[in-house]
């Protein structure tokens, strides 16, 4: 039986076992069985805690222009095959959201996460079996906005431009800081979500917050920050809701607890 029919059923019942009851003791039995019915706990304890294994970023990540710059997504790149002018494209490309470009006759190849030159030489791989020993320039046109996107239980949600070394709760603190309903203690981070395989991970943020403990996890550009809404704001937001729909309209003009 689905849950809001058992739940309404459930709530007829109480209506008429405790007919001759307080109204405020009527309100509080029902208040309870909403709390039991969503829960308090944790929303996204089903998700692993995000790991740090191999998430360093290497040196020059964030300079521009250096011979360790490595690219990103939204990044814009000039390809000219040095023996070849006739295959150099006439514009240039942006890589795309999953870290890939596709060039004709060559196919899709990955370019978010090397540097210039090494996408040079795997175009010139991939290249070596249509033309005699290629090779590639490749040059960066237009660099990428760094910014990371924050979402959820925040005051004001939405980008952040990051600094090198920026972590989860630096970002959240550019947008705000925290809601009262939210589950700091479980953020979710999501990195490479445009790619086929994004990591997802959950990030205590109450230990650095109550501990001033350091941060384990440093964003890179285009990581996704979610603050999910506690259990107890699931309660009280469901309540507001649908207080109207399961509450007799006698107890609704008391208003005792706060919800409307």
């Amino acid at each position: 039986m689905p849950h809001g029919r058992s739940f309404a059923m459930g709530l007829a019942n109480v209506q008429v076992a405790t007919r001759k009851w307080h109204p405020d003791i009527v309100a509080a039995v029902i208040l309870l069985m909403i709390i039991s019915l969503l829960g308090c706990g944790n929303p996204v304890a089903h998700i692993p805690e995000f790991s740090t294994a191999g998430q360093v970023p290497s040196p020059g990540i964030f300079g521009f222009g250096g011979s360790q710059y490595r690219l990103i997504p939204y990044d814009e790149v000039n390809i000219k095959f040095t023996y070849h002018s006739e295959r150099d494209l006439k514009v240039p490309i942006p890589i795309q959201p999953d870290g890939n470009i596709t060039l004709d006759d060559i196919g899709t190849i990955q370019a978010a996460g090397l540097t210039p030159a090494d996408l040079g030489k795997s175009i010139a791989a991939k290249s070596s079996t249509r033309m005699r020993n290629p090779e590639v320039v490749v040059t960066v046109v237009k660099y990428a906005a760094r910014k990371v996107f924050v979402g959820g239980e925040v005051r004001t949600p939405g980008p952040v431009e990051i600094r090198e070394g920026m972590t989860p709760l630096q970002a959240i603190f550019d947008r705000g800081g925290f809601t009262p309903t939210a589950q700091i203690d479980s953020v979710v981070l999501i990195r490479d979500a445009g790619s086929k395989d994004p990591k997802i991970g959950r990030i205590d943020l109450q230990v650095a917050l109550e501990n001033a403990s350091p941060e384990r996890v440093v964003l890179l550009a285009n990581d996704v920050i979610y603050v999910p809404m506690t259990g107890i704001g699931r309660v009280n937001q469901w309540v507001r809701q649908h207080l109207r729909d399961i509450v007799p309209a006698e107890l609704l003009s008391l208003r005792p607890y706060g919800f409307c």
